[in-house]
């Protein structure tokens, strides 16, 4: 089967944690007396998105009246959620909902695939963003760059304030204080 495009659903981590629990205790109740998959969804996942549920498993051509089918269909989206790749990032700011949205689209288009974040702020980053995936790291935040300059910047400050001070004045050698009391100095 292929990939099920759920970026409607979660963006994040922890959302598809929220997802995966709400589906669950759908398929939980699935064979109980008197089941309704329309009241279900909508008890675990609100008006809008049990609609793009519901258009979910129209889509994937599930019969929304085979509750068998139902059932193995929220087993497969189970599945295939537990294994999203995680791209940890962390962030100068709290992102709107609209940029993990943006970011989720960015890898839909142009990796194939969809992408869950587990995000972190970090306002000393300054701007940019540092990476981890699969054990790799990157940092493309600003920091570097801000450090270096305000480092560069205090190096030269502190070589000029040295070279403009006054030098001390020289101890006066015994030659010159005979010569400043013969002077009357």
């Amino acid at each position: 089967m292929e990939p099920i495009d759920l970026s409607e659903f979660m963006t994040t981590k922890a959302e598809a944690n929220d997802f995966l629990a709400r589906v669950n205790a759908v398929s939980e109740k699935i064979f109980q007396t008197n089941f309704n998959l329309h009241t279900a969804l909508r008890e675990q996942f609100g008006v809008t998105k049990s609609d793009r549920f519901l258009t979910l498993l129209l889509n994937n051509n599930i019969n929304a009246e085979s509750l068998p089918a139902v059932k193995a269909f929220l087993h497969t989206l189970q599945e295939q959620v537990t294994t999203l790749p995680v791209l940890s990032i962390t962030i100068a700011f709290e992102p709107t909902q609209q940029t993990l949205a943006s970011l989720s689209e960015w890898f839909l288009v142009n990796m194939k695939k969809q992408m869950l974040f587990d995000i972190s702020v970090n306002k000393s980053l300054v701007a940019g963003a540092s990476i981890n995936f699969n054990g790799k790291f990157r940092d493309f935040s600003i920091r570097p760059v801000f450090e270096r300059i305000l480092n560069t910047s205090l190096h030269n400050i502190t070589n000029t304030t040295l070279v403009q001070e006054p030098k001390p004045p020289l101890q006066p050698t015994i030659h010159q204080r005979v010569e400043d009391i013969s002077m009357g100095r």
